[in-house]
């Protein structure tokens, strides 16, 4: 996806690690400060303890040895047993550290989760329309969901590591150098077979999860089909179930299989580069065996050597896997880094903002694709919506009537031509400011299964605990009567997977949702694309009596196949195959025998 490019390209891959490193830490940093940085100064006090606990385990073999069948055991017995008590004191304290890491650790991963996903919606809430429905953003997007939180706790918590791992490799690198230099850097040669062979798979993995970002996809859409409740009606009638546990089997063993030939490849390697390791270690422990022997160490140096050897190899091997783990994590998060740094085709910042709107909506030659390389949906298009006034859209299916509510909303901006209100260039407006004027009902709105006061309060948020006029809007569609009987009231929650929940019928939602359409005051455009497609005439009647009411101050436009509602607009728009070709009133169109006569003929029949 060559133009969904991060805004900024680094040339040296260090510095893309650092940027990358540098934001991750800054997040962890103000999740909570005084955590990241206990984690850092206890991990380093852990590594402190390693030569003090080595040398102590000498000290305490060598006077073993030294006085086995000495009949004095008082002198022998206190001085060891003191020794074994701060041996013993040291390995407590070293475990109660470590326990209290492992719980700091689980906090701070909790909270670093939730703020990643935190963070991912509030993004993604920004973005401008076409960039989200970009396919290949979308791929891209599923594996940083997917992967964010996992890949950015994983490339901080090594670091945590890396303080213990330091100092206990040069605590016992510098016991191993005074035995001999060469071992001390055998211990770094060895390791470098892994270390080459962990990065060039690194690569292979994000690799194969690009690769197969599609299946991911599938499987997810798959899931979320067979265990939605909504489904389950469809897929017993139309007998789905079976079909779609069997196409997510599918989907799921093609990346295990995949998933599978690269382990098998990667564990292949790594048993490779055990071969030069575990010689390495039989050489030196005949080395130490025969500096017994000869009596150049005691037995107590003997132990020191060999702990600090398994030790340090131990030590170097965490410290190259953190830094690997790091480099690891920072493919996969370099792509959250990158998504969180994009911008969107729209900004937020600037522009005007709008008093009151005087004169209303204009849009002017207006031509509109979804892709650069695409057909044209929108053709031409001139039309006004003026300050008071009711304009119903109707045209067939495909015939653009949804996308013209989308470049009215701003969601799209227009490829050629211009939409303005009062006379500005909605290009020049404060993009929230612009939105505050509009009240929007899209043909498949969110059903928020909160509580029914949230679920239309949220038609304006700043007024979601003002139940006497969330209770006004709600009579205005008929809901009022309803929500009162229910067993809690406004705070009932609208489905019946939560407590005292209620399933609402299609026709019920619909209701609702005009409600918080009719709750956001301050708009002075109101959008309805079908508002009332699944509600009964009765109600219908109700709702638009209701619009009645409010159209003097307000604009609204329609969308809607129910010629009934249509016939009561001031004016009528036309839509077909991009272009508006016939626009007036119910009685002026029916005269002029076109594209809308015929439509409405064809619906009055049906009632005949």
């Amino acid at each position: 996806m060559r133009r969904l490019l991060p805004k900024v390209i680094y040339k040296d891959q260090f510095e893309q690690v650092f940027f990358t490193f540098r934001e991750i830490a800054k997040l962890l940093w103000k999740i909570n400060p005084r955590f990241t940085l206990f984690l850092f100064v206890l991990s380093g006090l852990w590594g402190l303890l390693t030569f003090p606990t080595f040398y102590l385990e000498k000290l305490i073999l060598d006077r073993l040895v030294a006085n086995i069948g000495n009949p004095d055991l008082e002198s022998v017995v206190y001085p060891i047993s003191f020794l074994v008590l701060i041996r013993v004191t040291l390995e407590v304290t070293r475990n109660i550290m470590s326990s209290f890491l492992g719980f700091l650790r689980e906090h701070a991963s909790k909270n670093f989760h939730i703020e990643i996903e935190l963070m991912l919606a509030d993004k993604l809430s920004r973005l401008d329309v076409a960039t989200i429905e970009d396919p290949d953003f979308q791929d891209r997007f599923n594996k940083i969901e997917r992967e964010a939180g996992r890949r950015a706790w994983g490339m901080m918590m090594p670091l945590t590591d890396i303080p213990n791992y330091v100092i206990g490799f040069i605590s016992t690198i510098g016991i191993l150098w005074f035995l001999h230099p060469l071992i001390a850097l055998g211990v770094i040669l060895i390791s470098l077979p892994t270390i080459v062979i962990d990065r060039k798979f690194i690569k292979k993995w994000y690799d194969f999860e690009l690769e197969t970002a599609p299946l991911h996809r599938i499987r997810g859409h798959v899931s979320h089909y067979l265990i939605r409740s909504r489904n389950y009606l469809e897929l017993r009638i139309l007998k789905l179930r079976e079909y779609l546990v069997s196409k997510m089997r599918l989907v799921h063993y093609d990346i295990v299989g995949r998933e599978l030939v690269l382990s098998r490849q990667k564990e292949y390697a790594g048993i490779l580069t055990q071969i030069p390791a575990l010689l390495f270690y039989a050489v030196a422990n005949v080395y130490l065996v025969l500096r017994v022997v000869s009596a150049k160490i005691t037995i107590g140096s003997y132990e020191l050597f060999l702990r600090a050897l398994l030790a340090a190899s131990q030590n170097f091997a965490g410290l190259t896997s953190s830094l690997l783990a790091i480099y690891e994590n920072y493919v996969f998060v370099r792509d959250l880094i990158w998504f969180l740094n994009l911008e969107s085709k729209i900004k937020e910042t600037g522009g005007k903002k709008l008093g009151k709107i005087a004169r209303g909506i204009e849009i002017k030659d207006v031509w509109f694709k979804y892709k650069p390389d695409g057909k044209w949906i929108l053709k031409g298009i001139n039309a006004n919506f003026p300050v008071g006034e009711k304009i119903a859209i109707v045209g067939e299916n495909g015939a653009g009537k949804s996308t013209l509510i989308k470049v009215l909303g701003r969601f799209y901006d227009v490829s050629r031509g211009e939409v303005a209100i009062d006379g500005i260039n909605v290009k020049d407006i404060n993009y929230p400011a612009y939105h505050d004027k509009f009240a929007v009902l899209f043909q498949d709105f969110d059903d928020y299964s909160f509580t029914a006061r949230e679920s239309i309060g949220y038609g304006d948020i700043n007024r979601v605990h003002r139940i006497a006029e969330i209770r006004a809007a709600a009579a205005k569609t008929g809901m009022d009567e309803y929500i009162e009987s229910l067993p809690l009231k406004y705070e009932t929650p609208l489905s019946p997977h939560f407590f005292k929940g209620v399933q609402l019928s299609g026709g019920q939602w619909q209701r609702v949702g005009i409600a918080r359409v009719l709750f956001r005051k301050k708009a002075e455009i109101l959008i309805l694309d079908e508002p009332t497609s699944n509600v009964d005439p009765e109600a219908e009647e109700k709702i638009f009596n209701e619009l009645l009411k409010i159209s003097k101050e307000k604009t609204i436009i329609f969308v809607s196949q129910r010629f009934s509602t249509v016939r009561r607009a001031d004016r009528i728009l036309v839509v077909d195959q991009g272009k508006i070709i016939e626009q007036g009133g119910h009685a002026e169109l029916m005269k002029k025998k076109g594209k809308y006569a015929r439509l409405f003929t064809l619906q009055a029949q049906g009632y005949k």
